[in-house]
């Protein structure tokens, strides 16, 4: 009895390992048919920071476009999109019904960095593919994660926060610089190094004032300013309370350049002020090699326009676009033998990769998740959007 007993033990124990291995296999290409690759899409196509879907609209219509040359390796892109509102709450449901129940092959997109950041604990254990297209809170992707399964397709905190305090600093005289920030985790990526930056330059901080998400007066920052007038701004806001901001700061007269992030972009935010003197002094993160209308970015505003004719081409619009192309790299190099692991494999490979779109080209590595490591500003000199890479110098 006892020897019968052992047995049916083993055999029950090489079910056991025959059916994980079975499950490790199936985890592996999970979201793959013989003619599809289904991705997972996720943005704020609702809310306040709707604004923000653009980036996810923008890859969606490549992945369109590579549909149309044939796909990758004999399969075309699956989209399934859902809605994150820009909310932590609406985040961690969207990705659990990719992950769980529409069975994504990998994550693409995200705006929002505290979205990402309550959707990670969930996402980062299932060893599922995500690529951050949007986020910049630098937590997201690094360090690595145990599955090693998460990469930054966009320049993250640190290379967007030094150049914003590069050029905060290369405006000649500058001395004292006022911070106007939001006081989460978003806007320290932002904040921090463009901090460290401005000190090391011989700049200081001569104010920090809270404008908190949602708020929707700016008067008593504003005339704080006024009182302190200081030499620049250095302004960590999403694009709603930028807009607030510059609204008060012209109706009380103050008129110090701003610096802001790449949560806003010119045309968007002269669009949401209805204004062109209330961003004269506006200076904002500009991830791309040319303005937004200029010709290098034809070909992509071009893809976008095609599948979506009615679209307003923003700063926002082609930026995930870019992440794209290196998904899409990676994917025809781990060939038609797909697997997640593969997928994951072959991104950690690319190296220099210049996507056409951003100002950095895209690295990633073993152990560094950050891809993009610098970026261009924009203004409006003259009234019209011009990038530059220094104040008063064109890109």
């Amino acid at each position: 009895m006892k020897h019968r007993n052992k047995k049916y033990l083993s055999a029950m124990a090489a079910l056991g390992v025959l059916s994980m291995v079975g499950a490790a296999s199936a985890d592996e290409t999970t979201g793959l048919t013989d003619t599809t690759i289904k991705v997972g899409v996720m943005g704020p196509f609702t809310g306040n920071a709707s604004s923000y879907s653009k980036t996810q609209i923008g890859l969606m219509a490549y992945f369109k476009h590579i549909n149309d040359q044939g796909g990758i390796n004999g399969r075309k892109f699956e989209i399934v999109q859902e809605d994150t509102a820009c909310a932590p709450a609406k985040g961690i449901a969207a990705a659990k019904k990719l992950v769980h129940q529409d069975k994504v092959f990998y994550l693409h997109g995200n705006s929002c960095s505290g979205v990402a950041m309550a959707v990670k604990p969930t996402v980062a254990p299932t060893g599922i593919p995500w690529i951050i297209a949007h986020a910049v809170n630098p937590k997201i992707s690094m360090p690595v994660n145990e599955k090693k399964s998460i990469f930054h397709g966009v320049p993250a905190g640190p290379a967007y926060g030094s150049t914003m305090g590069e050029f905060v600093m290369s405006k000649p005289g500058v001395k004292r610089i006022a911070m106007v920030t939001h006081t989460n985790d978003w806007a320290k990526a932002y904040c921090d190094p463009a901090i460290k930056v401005i000190k090391a330059a011989g700049g200081e901080i001569i104010e920090e004032l809270a404008l908190e998400r949602g708020q929707t007066d700016a008067t008593a920052q504003v005339l704080k300013l006024k009182q302190t007038k200081p030499d620049f701004v250095l302004g960590c806001l999403y694009e709603a309370e930028t807009v607030i901001f510059l609204r008060d700061a012209k109706k009380y007269g103050v008129r110090i350049p701003v610096m802001g992030t790449a949560g806003t972009d010119l045309e968007n935010t002269l669009e949401r002020l209805g204004d062109p003197d209330a961003v004269k002094d506006y200076y904002v993160l500009h991830a791309f090699v040319d303005k937004v209308d200029g010709p290098k970015m034809k070909k992509w505003n071009d893809i976008i326009l095609k599948y979506n004719p009615n679209e307003t081409i923003t700063g926002f619009s082609a930026v995930s676009m870019a992440s794209g192309v290196a998904a899409v790299k990676a994917l025809q190099a781990a060939g038609r033998d797909l697997t997640r692991s593969k997928f994951i494999a072959a991104l950690e490979n690319i190296r220099g990769l210049e996507t056409g779109i951003l100002a950095c080209d895209i690295t990633w590595t073993p152990t560094d998740r950050h891809g993009c490591k610098k970026s261009a500003v924009a203004g409006f000199v003259d009234g019209k959007p011009t990038v530059l890479s220094g104040w008063g110098k064109p890109w």
